[in-house]
């Protein structure tokens, strides 16, 4: 379709030169002009949904490949400008730039998209002439004075004035290595909170530590988030996550013990293991085998990664609740009950980290259980039946003409009715595999034990390692020695624990 266009990109040559650079950002500013001209019909039309998708956002992410941030920006800007032709004309003149126009759609609340629409044109023409900056302040000014219009209007017609919520916004994406970055917006009086709370978390430095002051304050955010989570008291409910869950098997967790513990080395697992002379063969063949490598990551509730430090911290004063699985799936209900319960929500959501409609990007909170087989139909309540959706997924794929299917490790396919797949995994599943990883560090596997040591004397109160494995279904709290157990299954069952900060 754009054969001409991309042989004229790739045989074009760009001198290091500042007018051609200048130059080819115009045209560049030119070329999204007509793209987001077409992305605002589209949206305008809600194609998207015809195409399968549930949001113009999601379509950009699955298909575009976009970035979550950028796909929800560019949908918002999309949407207003499908509401402010004016706008889009003038950025197709070349009166107002892309970045310009970006301003408005990011400035303009939704409360007044019907007020500014009215006068776009002649903002347009006001703003051409300004930076960026000088736009952006110029919009915050346009803002304040229509909240103040909004009240008089509502005065004088004897209505209430539409509340403006407060003006903050916040991301917290994931970049690689799974490095978070934070980005966002307060108004005054949010800064002012949030500058005093982080002076009150704030530590001094310890001796011979040097922070930044920008790793000061890093550090007293998550001292208020953390202080949050000890002390946080709300009602739970089964859609919600109360307290931070996270999901691994047990060779994880007792991988994060020993390292807890201080155990990095061969010699430093005997000396762990010689003071330890209760632990029967089951004990000591997982830290020998979580010492070695074989452990799992561990995970949020999410799908996101965490530090064996965490999980260690989380397990030592939470609560363990097992997961039998057989073969990836896990063990739940039948058709005994039709509502999935909180600990069937809580499994669901260490399988599949969120949304599973395909593009969806919605975390676990909020998310439905959804019956792939419906309940009406025959369907049971059981988790190798069931998949999580956000309730506006979840409304989708009830809607004539959608199709799906769930397979036994978790993969969901959705149908559109157009006949087109789209198809998700559950996070961690699928490629690509482990990489290989070389290593000259002193394997675990020569230390001796006895197995035949099923010794199991009263626990030391203050042990370090204390891993429960009590009776399937039994939520047991973290600090009871584990009991010795037989695996008669152990090729097939599973454990997995969801371990919660209490």
């Amino acid at each position: 379709m754009f054969d001409a266009l991309r042989k004229a990109i790739e045989t074009t040559e760009v001198p290091a030169h500042a007018d051609a650079i200048v130059e080819l950002r115009r045209l560049r500013d030119t070329l999204d002009s007509r793209l987001t001209e077409a992305e605002a019909t589209y949206a305008r039309a809600s194609q998207y949904e015809v195409d399968g998708f549930g949001s113009m956002a999601a379509f950009l992410r699955h298909r575009a490949r976009a970035s979550t941030a950028e796909a929800r920006r560019e949908a918002k800007r999309a949407a207003r400008l499908g509401a402010w032709p004016e706008v889009l004309e003038a950025w197709l003149a070349g009166t107002v730039t892309g970045t310009q126009v970006e301003v408005m759609a990011r400035e303009i609340p939704e409360r007044h998209l019907d007020r500014f629409a009215v006068t776009a044109a002649e903002t347009c023409s006001i703003v051409a002439p300004l930076s960026p900056d000088d736009t952006r302040q110029a919009l915050e000014r346009w803002v304040e004075l229509a909240d103040h219009l909004a009240e008089r209007e509502a005065a004088e017609a004897g209505t209430e004035a539409p509340t403006a919520p407060p003006q903050r916004e916040l991301w917290l994406s994931r970049t690689s290595g799974d490095v978070g970055v934070l980005k966002g917006a307060l108004d005054k009086d949010s800064t002012a909170i949030t500058e005093h709370a982080l002076r009150l978390a704030t530590r001094p430095d310890a001796d011979g530590e040097k922070r930044s002051p920008a790793q000061r304050r890093a550090d007293a955010l998550v001292a208020v988030a953390q202080h949050y989570i000890d002390t946080h008291t709300a009602v739970t409910g089964n859609r919600r996550q109360e307290r931070l869950g996270v999901n691994c098997d047990i060779v994880t967790l007792y991988g994060s013990a020993l390292r807890g513990a201080g155990v990095r080395t061969a010699a430093d697992l005997q000396a762990f293991l010689d003071v330890r002379p209760h632990l029967g063969a089951l004990e000591r063949g997982l830290f020998l085998e979580a010492f070695d490598g074989s452990a799992d990551v561990a995970r949020t509730l999410d799908g996101n990664p965490i530090s064996d430090g965490l999980l260690s911290c989380i397990s030592e004063g939470g609560l363990l609740e097992r997961l039998l699985t057989v073969e990836g799936r896990i063990i739940d209900h039948g058709r005994s009950i039709r509502h999935h319960t909180a600990a069937q929500w809580r499994a669901l959501a260490a399988r599949d980290g969120g949304c599973r409609f395909p593009g969806c990007p919605d975390p676990v909170d909020g998310t439905h259980v959804h019956h792939v087989e419906r309940w009406e139909a025959g369907g049971p309540t059981d988790l190798d039946h069931g998949v999580l959706l956000s309730p506006h997924c979840h409304t989708i794929v009830h809607q004539p003409g959608w199709s799906e299917r769930l397979e036994p490790d978790g993969t969901y396919t959705v149908i559109t009715p157009s006949g087109e797949e789209l198809t998700s995994r559950p996070p961690g599943t699928g490629p690509p595999g482990g990489l290989p990883l070389h290593s000259t560090a002193e394997k675990a596997r020569p230390l001796p034990f006895d197995p035949r040591s099923t010794r199991a004397p009263a626990p030391d109160p203050h042990e370090l390692l204390t891993r429960p494995i009590g009776p399937s279904g039994e939520c047991t709290r973290a600090g009871t020695h584990p009991r010795p157990r037989r695996r008669d299954h152990a090729d097939l069952v599973t454990d997995r624990w969801i371990v919660s900060l209490s």
